[in-house]
């Protein structure tokens, strides 16, 4: 019997990354294979038998697999094959004139099909991001006539917006890029445009189907609502679904200079202080979603827990992680998702998908920092990451132990050695002036090997209706952080917080959701910032099991129902295997129940009414304490909400940054605890949430 030689299907790029990983790329798709979930695979070459291949395997248990999922993947005519004599499939060809303003580069006459459509530019083919990376080299393509794409395979048609000249194709080009994450990466390792290997069958059979899309593209270029998105058809099934395309403004440079303005607040019973209803933002955000051409991928609804009629919406975007990272590439790597909250459905909604914007546009996207160098030559006060984050000798000395979990964790930095680096220029709301800080802790994803001392992580970014909105919910964040840290940390007794006070309803439907599994309670953690700060508690009453949501507003009720409302969102995700933090592990202790005997500190500053003015006064109060506030607007035209990263270096945060003597010092300050704790006495468990 002839052992089967294995060999990937011949429509199939397969990359290999240094750690085995595979990057396999299809016409309609691009697809992960770790080494763990698919070992062996990186031998699959065409040459090697599966005998052969399988006498690689580390053990017994690694070898069953790679069989099991060859016989899977060859019962099923999916990915690899035994066949000897597969024949490698065309690759494109090159897009040529095949009749009036019509070109393509198919293997079908499409002449008598679309002989009647004018003025416009109508190219056939079956890559969109292909043809339109490729415009500007198609023989005879006017650049100053209008020009549409049409992307055919076996199973779904595209139709591009209707671009006004070759110029435009560039940022259609990169809106696809920035959805095409993993066929970015491949391009940056590899150093070239891969080509994938056409998968497009057209034949006389297909020709009902051309009808069909020759009547769609006909409708598409005559109506003018309709020419301004990409047209998605499934040719199966005939669905036909409309992306909308508002392309991204390419920003290279920010400006650092803030200036707030006067925002009257008109909404803050569910969500926080805003200046439009939840479902006004959402509408605004609607023509920013999609898979193919929006800054987010999808909005859905997770199911209800029984009984509860509190809505959590789950939303996604891409991202492109950096070659550097290539040895860690995993199949989260290219995609995060986010989670919203909130009392009613539209406020949960809004939730998600400002997060979701909160989250992209922190993402590397190639604007240059501000300059280049050591700490001691730049021409502003500047912040370093020692002093950004706050970490321990103990702590970096766990970081760099290859045999502590500690240094497994996306956190674990190396301690800054004064070298030059990135800084980006951000603005001291507190003194009116600009102030540099590391670039990488601005961004997420950037190439520079400066992350290894500190990176990008999201507390105090925030998304808002605008500018003042987005900083005032950072600064939220932040205040919120401090307070869970010190509470966490030093074990602090707390006093509860009333529920009674809370508007009826918006409480029922919160008390409806959680009551059922779990008794709860919520503590008023509110400290010397003035703002008050609560943690929602809750203890499941079957299992014991522990879980937190915590808030933070100006008004008391409002962060207790913020509090309660998080509670909510993370009681459905709370058990998720790959959680960073175990709340089973949490042993039952005095300082999670509300004491009553605890001082309240009640808070410092009530809202205004403008937005402005609650963020001076915030800010005054921060500076009474000895610390400055910083803020970076990287918002992203004409995405119609603002994006602010704020820092308010010296405030604690719930992630363990031991070497912050305020997380010490702040208990006896306030009178709790006579004398301070110190990193081998507080809570030895991270609060990674």
């Amino acid at each position: 019997m002839t052992e089967k030689v294995l060999s990937w299907q011949p429509n199939y790029s397969v990359i290999t990354l240094p750690n085995n990983n595979l990057i396999v790329l299809a016409s309609n798709g691009e697809f992960l294979f770790e080494y763990n979930a698919f070992p062996l695979f990186n031998l699959i070459d065409g040459k090697k038998t599966q005998n052969e291949i399988a006498s690689n395997a580390k053990s017994q248990e690694e070898k069953m697999r790679f069989y099991s999922i060859c016989e899977y993947f060859l019962s099923k005519n999916q990915y690899i094959t035994d066949t000897v004599d597969t024949e490698k499939q065309a690759l494109a060809k090159t897009i040529t004139c095949v009749g009036n303003r019509l070109y393509s580069n198919l293997d079908f006459d499409f002449g008598p099909l679309f002989s009647n459509i004018e003025n416009v530019q109508l190219i056939i083919t079956d890559n969109l991001l292909t043809a339109s990376q490729e415009l500007q080299h198609i023989k005879g393509l006017a650049s100053d006539l209008p020009i549409c794409i049409v992307s055919i395979t076996d199973t779904t048609t595209l139709i591009s917006p209707i671009l006004s000249n070759v110029q435009e194709a560039e940022t259609l080009t990169q809106t696809l890029e920035a959805n095409k994450p993993v066929l970015k990466f491949v391009k940056a390792y590899s150093g070239t445009d891969l080509t994938i290997p056409s998968a497009t069958q057209l034949d006389v059979s297909t020709s009902d189907l051309l009808n069909k899309l020759a009547k769609i593209i006909q409708q598409h270029l005559a109506q003018p609502e309709r020419s301004c998105s990409l047209i998605e058809y499934n040719n199966k099934t005939n669905h036909l679904e409309s992306h909308p395309f508002s392309p991204i403004s390419v920003t290279r440079k920010l400006d650092s200079k803030i200036s707030l303005n006067s925002q009257t607040i008109t909404f803050d019973n569910d969500g926080g202080s805003r200046c439009l209803s939840a479902q006004q933002t959402v509408e605004k955000l609607k023509p920013f979603i999609s898979p193919i051409t929006g800054q987010i991928t999808h909005i859905e609804k997770l199911p209800k827990t029984k009984g509860s009629s509190i809505s959590i919406f789950k939303t996604a975007f891409f991202k492109s992680p950096p070659i550097k990272n290539a040895n860690n590439i995993a199949n989260d790597s290219f995609v995060q998702i986010c989670l919203g909250k909130g009392v009613s459905e539209s406020q949960s909604m809004a939730s998600a998908l400002c997060e979701t914007i909160e989250r992209k546009n922190a993402q590397y996207r190639y604007i240059t920092p501000t300059v280049f160098a050591h700490q001691s030559e730049l021409s502003h006060r500047s912040y370093n990451f020692n002093q950004l984050v706050p970490y321990s000798k103990q702590q970096y000395k766990r970081f760099s132990d290859p045999h502590n979990k500690e240094s497994n964790r996306t956190q674990a930095a190396v301690e800054f050695d004064s070298r030059q680096i990135n800084w980006q220029q951000v603005w001291s709301l507190s003194h009116n002036e600009p102030v540099y800080i590391p670039y990488v802790s601005c961004f997420a994803n950037t190439p520079y090997e400066e992350d290894q001392f500190g990176k990008w992580h999201s507390n105090g970014c925030a998304a808002g209706n605008n500018l003042e909105e987005a900083i005032m919910q950072g600064l939220f964040e932040l205040l919120e952080r401090d307070a869970v840290a010190i509470w966490w940390y030093n074990k602090l007794l707390r006093p509860p917080f009333d529920l009674t006070k809370l508007d009826t309803g918006h409480f029922a439907p919160l008390h409806q959701a959680i009551s059922k599994d779990y008794e709860y309670w919520v503590l008023d953690l509110t400290i010397d910032t003035g703002v008050s700060v609560m943690a929602a508690i809750g203890k499941n009453k079957l299992t014991s099991g522990w879980v937190f949501g915590f808030g933070c507003h100006l008004k008391p009720q409002m962060a207790a129902q913020r509090a309660l409302t998080e509670l909510c969102q993370l009681i459905p995700i709370r058990d998720q295997g790959d959680a960073s933090f175990d709340f089973d592990a949490i042993t039952h202790e005095e300082f999670l129940k509300p004491n009553n005997n605890s001082p309240a500190f009640s808070p410092q500053l009530e809202p205004s009414g403008d937005l402005k003015l609650d963020i001076l006064a915030v800010i005054e109060q921060l500076q009474n304490l000895g610390m400055e506030t910083l803020a970076l607007d990287y918002s992203q035209e004409p995405i119609p909400i603002k994006t602010a990263n704020v820092f308010v270096p010296g405030l604690c945060h719930i992630w363990p940054q031991l070497a912050n003597s305020r997380l010490y010092d702040t208990p006896v300050k306030l009178g709790i605890h006579s004398t301070p704790l110190n990193e081998s006495t507080i809570n030895q468990q991270g609060l990674y949430i």
